[in-house]
């Protein structure tokens, strides 16, 4: 009896026997089970995108964080906390719900899992090592792959600010050199700063690298937040410079210097820049501090021990694990045998029929090709330009979706007009009054393109609802799931342009004239809340 005393009462001392390691074991079982899409669903957007390609090596490297603490991790050991069972709990629940939208967010199931290691340790291993994991667990934050939505966003913007500085760039080598929206004129030839060049493959791994890097720095904490946040200005100057060498071996050798293996071979040289710049960050900072040199700043911190102020409980770790173990179990079952995935989908026109309801306009169908399509993702689309009987002109593009999952979604018109060589002079919201009163807000454009301008007006047309913004869009889109079982819905883009001499206002006025004899058309090619729907999908086949 004493003995058992001794061992509990001192935490560097504790030792698993065997029912303890295997409730850990089962519950990494039960976790795998119940997680099993999400972990799924990491592997595959590890594999598809290369901006992504490094997230399988971060859990190897916050499993070695781990282990160069377990020293530290067995001398913490302290009465497994209640708490972490509530974040368990938190945890399943967010893993029920995102499994309910069957919607392309992912993410929440991704974030559940990690808020799910860091409760476990809590729950078994007390406070201390809930402190001591919190960062390796943490760090697994870089290999969830964001929303496919926020990386369209984001690659637009590192698109935009990577070929602006890559412009400089060249210009200061005296070369002529004209940016329309993302494309680059060097007048014999011209280069377009696609998703691909974004800066989003450096970016991406980058961060985690700079966070490891941080770690290991031997510094105050404000220079390791230097070294982190450096990593972004650091990835647009290097990729515009990668650009700016793109384009002068374009001007100088030709186009094939913008492909294939010196392009590859160009963008291992400059994420090698990328690092070596980052290290000259940390020299930097440990001159400016005085201390020794950067070799000797670089290493694993020395993470002791921190006993606890009550014994670990080995009855109490069980009695946590049990109660882990059963939530797991049940939200596992409930997600692969309880909820439903089924989509439905109402009956409609298809969209080919619309422009033929403009009586007395003219109508000129545009075609697209396979690859063109492919990009789009629409199940059902027509782009047309349209002239009205009073001679205007304008454009029509809708595009419209089954269902909304696993990236299958629209490219935002504030990406695909700079990647068509216009610029984006302006951009806010308005709103639309229709001719029974109702009022909407709309994305409300002015581009340009050399001296042509042309206004846009954009808007989402979801189940009943018209939104102007992306992020409300998405809100809507999980609610709408779980209640309607729908994430059907289109994007309604109308264009016209403005003459040389002409005021935008007169360009207003016009384009909201065709929006509102536009508007009572579309109810039977854009199904309503209510419409009822002979459809359904799985959304995983």
């Amino acid at each position: 009896m004493s003995d058992t005393s001794t061992a509990q009462s001192s935490p560097s001392g504790a030792s698993f026997s065997l029912p303890p390691l295997y409730l850990a074991g089962a519950l990494a079982i039960a976790t795998a089970f119940a997680f099993f899409n999400g972990i799924e669903n990491l592997f595959m957007r590890w594999g598809e995108q290369q901006e992504l390609s490094h997230g399988y090596f971060l859990p190897v490297i916050a499993g070695w964080i781990l282990w160069s603490r377990r020293d530290a991790l067995k001398g913490s050991l302290g009465k497994p906390v209640a708490l972490g069972l509530a974040g368990v709990a938190i945890s399943a629940l967010v893993l029920i719900l995102s499994e309910l939208t069957v919607t392309s967010l992912m993410i929440f199931q991704h974030l559940a899992m990690i808020l799910l290691f860091s409760s476990l340790a809590l729950a078994l291993g007390g406070w201390k090592i809930f402190w001591l994991t919190l960062l390796p667990i943490g760090f697994m934050l870089f290999m969830v792959p964001p929303p496919y939505w926020f990386i369209t966003i984001l690659s637009q913007h590192f698109q935009l600010w990577s070929s602006q500085l890559g412009v400089w760039m060249i210009e200061l080598l005296s070369i002529p050199v004209y940016l329309s929206g993302n494309i680059i004129d060097l007048g014999d030839y011209k280069l377009q700063v696609a998703e691909a060049c974004s800066g989003l493959r450096y970016l991406f791994p980058f961060l985690s690298l700079g966070f490891l890097a941080a770690y290991l720095f031997h510094a105050p904490l404000w220079q390791r937040a230097i070294v982190f946040l450096s990593t972004i200005p650091i990835t647009i100057v290097m990729n515009s410079f990668r650009i700016a060498v793109t384009g002068i071996l374009v001007q100088r050798f030709g186009p094939e210097h913008a492909e294939g293996f010196i392009h590859m071979f160009e963008g291992w040289v400059v994420f090698l820049l990328c690092l070596a710049l980052l290290f000259a960050v940390i020299a930097l900072l440990s001159r400016l501090s005085g201390r020794k040199s950067m070799t000797d700043l670089l290493g694993l911190p020395d993470i002791k021990a921190q006993p606890a102020e009550s014994a670990w409980s080995e009855s109490r770790f069980t009695l946590h694990a049990l109660i882990s173990l059963v939530i797991l179990v049940a939200a596992g079952a409930y997600v692969h045998f309880g909820t439903s995935n089924i989509l439905r989908v109402p009956d409609r026109a298809d969209l080919s029929g619309l422009p033929y309801e403009l009586e007395g306009w003219r109508s000129e169908i545009q075609e697209v090709d396979a690859d063109t399509l492919n990009v789009l993702g629409a199940d059902d689309y027509v782009i047309t330009n349209l002239q009205n009987p009073d001679g205007e002109l304008f454009n029509l593009y809708i595009a419209y979706l089954n269902m909304q999952r696993h990236g299958h979604s629209w490219h935002s018109p504030r990406q695909c007009i700079p990647g068509g060589g216009w610029q984006i002079a302006e951009h806010d919201y308005a709103t639309a009054t229709l001719e029974n009163g109702e009022t909407f807000r709309y994305n409300r454009i002015i581009i340009e393109n050399r001296g042509v301008r042309q206004l846009v007006y954009y808007w989402y047309d979801q189940r009943g609802r018209r939104l102007a913004n992306e992020f409300v869009m998405k809100s809507f889109l999980i609610l709408d799931a779980v209640k309607l079982r729908r994430t059907d819905g289109a994007m309604i883009r109308i264009m016209t342009p403005v003459g040389q001499d002409e005021f935008i206002g007169d360009a207003d006025e016009r384009l909201q004239g065709f929006l509102r004899t536009l508007d009572p058309m579309l109810d039977p090619y854009i199904p309503a809340a209510d419409a009822p729907a002979t459809q359904e999908f799985d959304p995983n086949d």
